[in-house]
């Protein structure tokens, strides 16, 4: 299944404001990128340093952690858009976990 790059964005953000406010308002300085090229197995990926590990209270003037998801790696997964929409909250909320300190251990248990 393949949809546009600006539908596949729409998808995204509708996604991350389903997200429980309680949750959505510990993340800052994130940035969740759309990469249109293709991995063999990878359908997201967390960068940065988990929200639990900055030493810090001042943790300012660091670039912002990354989320990227991988479009077409997603899309490949999937046939029709309900998979597809599901898919993208899936890896979303995974790589958000990552981002709240979370290891796959504990993603796996909440079945992410």
């Amino acid at each position: 299944m393949k949809i546009s790059k600006e539908k596949f964005e729409k998808i995204v953000y509708q996604k991350f404001l389903e997200i429980p406010e309680k949750i959505r308002k510990k993340i800052e300085n994130l940035e969740i990128i759309i990469e249109d090229g293709q991995t063999p197995n990878l359908l997201g990926l967390y960068h940065g340093i988990p929200f639990p590990k900055r030493k810090t209270s001042s943790y300012s003037l660091i670039l912002p952690d990354r989320i990227i998801l991988f479009k077409h790696t997603i899309e490949k997964h999937c046939k029709t858009e309900e998979e597809l929409e599901n898919l993208i909250e899936k890896v979303l909320l995974h790589e958000i976990g990552h981002y709240l300190g979370l290891d796959e251990i504990s993603l796996k248990k909440l079945n992410l």
